[in-house]
């Protein structure tokens, strides 16, 4: 992704789920970036291009050692 298109992915995941939110390029991956909250890492956001549409898939990780406690 490009860096105008990570901010305003950025900026859209900020207002509706978290505004403390930022995302991150991954090395040598053009096609997703990280999804960090408290500089920890929760997921990846991906671009998806399909029949002329674009858009963007976020998925969040939970480790099973996340939820105990």
């Amino acid at each position: 992704m490009n860096p105008e298109t990570v901010k305003r992915v950025e900026a859209y995941l900020k207002r509706s789920l978290n505004p403390g939110i930022t995302l991150a390029a991954r090395p040598r991956v053009n096609d997703s970036v990280e999804v960090l909250i408290g500089g920890e890492h929760v997921g990846l956001v991906y671009l998806i291009e399909d029949e002329g549409e674009t858009s963007y898939q976020l998925e969040i990780t939970i480790l099973q050692e996340d939820l105990e406690g």
